[in-house]
């Protein structure tokens, strides 16, 4: 059966055959200007569902190579800044060794003690160091609060916390990027167990904790005994009151031990009541007035001065530690040389001093050491996962290569075969369109 097709059919078939040879050369076209084998979605649903995968993973190796570069300017800036500390407590370790000289005088100590104040304004500003972007590398989380501050009392105070801010680096990774100056420059083992004065944050009165000290000259065993036996770890509450049943009509401080007991509502019998002289008053556990004392508590040898206005039941705390502040170290060096002179009970004192200062700077040097090999340690991990991901990214990107690019000698082949034949589908389109039975009809 013969198949007729009119003159619009013919037309038609040719023109679509005509735009579909423009599509194809079009679309080889795009691809050869973008390089990209797969332009549109739809040219490859699957592979472009990989490349969508692929490009994600990629972002996300970027992302924690831009964290890493970030950790390793962070982490060099920490380990210089330990090293700085290292080097001046160097230093400093001269200086005490120096001002140890039998031959010296109060005067020459004082000489040494003026660089002695130098190198501990060198040591605060190391521990407050801050990174480019103006945050405190030694406050733990508070990165925007200054870790050390010196009290009126010159006293140091840290106002950080104890956290490591992290910085994740791979997918199950993470890399301290912020140290606690409280581990790093506080928490130091002290060669003597030290008394912590505190004021209770619920006194109504204003008075202060303005000093503090030990009598080094009393026997060391008697009073590492009684402390340990009797008063560690909460050792002793100061209670002020201004008048009471039974005691001098006159203000006064009371002494209690065991503070767990006190604050559970059972009080113990008071070790010592002290009459206020007046402001400053002076509370010396080794000269109890007006009171009598527990004969096992009598060789404590510790003493705070209160300055200000207390008010009725304000409490003060004596509590002890066996830590020590690198900064209080060479704080209590400098003004032991510039205070203490050469009376016989002094030159006792100062003995002790030194000695105690030169231990506690051995267990400084070795924490500095310790965190260094910390920092070490992570910069290590830091190199180790850069290098694995360096080379996931290379990997992937050769894949998204594969799937993605185009084969320009197969693109560009097909491309000339298309315009071909487009051309040649134009030209006979031309010649079939002209042809009419009317030319023959003469």
């Amino acid at each position: 059966m013969a198949v007729r097709f009119s003159f619009l059919q013919g037309f038609n078939s040719s023109l679509n055959g005509i735009l579909r040879a423009q599509k194809q050369t079009f679309e080889t076209q795009q691809q050869v200007s973008s390089g990209r084998r797969i332009v549109t979605p739809a040219d490859d649903p699957v592979a472009s569902a990989r490349i969508i995968q692929i490009n994600q993973e990629l972002s996300q190796l970027n992302q924690y190579i831009t964290n890493a570069d970030a950790v390793e300017n962070r982490l060099a800036l920490a380990e210089n800044q330990i090293q700085q500390v290292s080097n001046l407590l160097v230093r400093v370790r001269e200086l005490a060794i120096q001002g140890g000289g039998l031959a010296l005088t109060q005067s020459d100590r004082q000489g040494i003690a003026a660089e002695l104040d130098t190198r501990l304004e060198e040591l605060v500003d190391l521990a407050n160091t801050r990174d480019v972007n103006g945050e405190y590398i030694f406050a733990g989380f508070q990165g925007s609060v200054k870790p050390f501050e010196r009290t009126d009392a010159g006293e140091f105070i840290y106002n950080g916390d104890d956290g490591q801010r992290k910085v994740q680096i791979a997918s199950s990774t993470t890399i301290p990027i912020s140290d606690s100056g409280k581990s790093i420059f506080v928490d130091i083992e002290s060669a003597q167990k030290l008394i912590v004065p505190t004021v209770e944050a619920r006194n109504t009165g204003n008075a202060f904790i303005s000093t503090s000290s030990i009598d080094v000259t009393i026997d060391p065993a008697d009073d590492l005994n009684n402390y340990e036996r009797n008063a560690y770890p909460d050792d002793f509450i100061v209670i002020y009151d201004d008048d009471a049943a039974g005691l001098p009509p006159a203000p006064f401080y009371t002494i209690y031990t065991r503070a767990d007991q006190l604050d559970n509502g059972t009080l113990d019998t008071p070790l010592a009541t002290i009459l206020d002289t007046g402001s400053p008053m002076v509370i010396d556990a080794n000269a109890i007035d007006g009171a009598p004392a527990s004969p096992d508590i009598t060789n404590l040898g510790w003493s705070i001065t209160i300055n200000g206005s207390p008010a009725t039941g304000d409490r003060f705390y004596v509590g002890s530690t066996e830590k020590q502040s690198v900064l209080t170290t060479v704080g209590k060096l400098s003004e032991g040389m510039k205070n203490l002179t050469d009376s016989v009970a002094d030159e006792l004192i100062l003995d002790r001093l030194f000695s105690d200062t030169l231990i506690n700077l051995d267990h400084a040097e070795a924490r500095m050491s310790e965190i260094k090999a910390q920092i070490g340690a992570r910069q290590n991990t830091l190199d180790s996962v850069r290098t694995l991901h360096e080379g996931v990214e290379q990997v992937n990107q050769e894949v998204l290569s594969e799937i993605r690019d185009l084969d320009y000698a197969e693109a560009l082949s097909r491309l000339t075969l298309e315009t071909f034949t487009l051309e040649a589908a134009q030209q006979s389109f031309a010649k079939i369109s002209t042809l009419s039975l009317f030319n023959f009809l003469r």
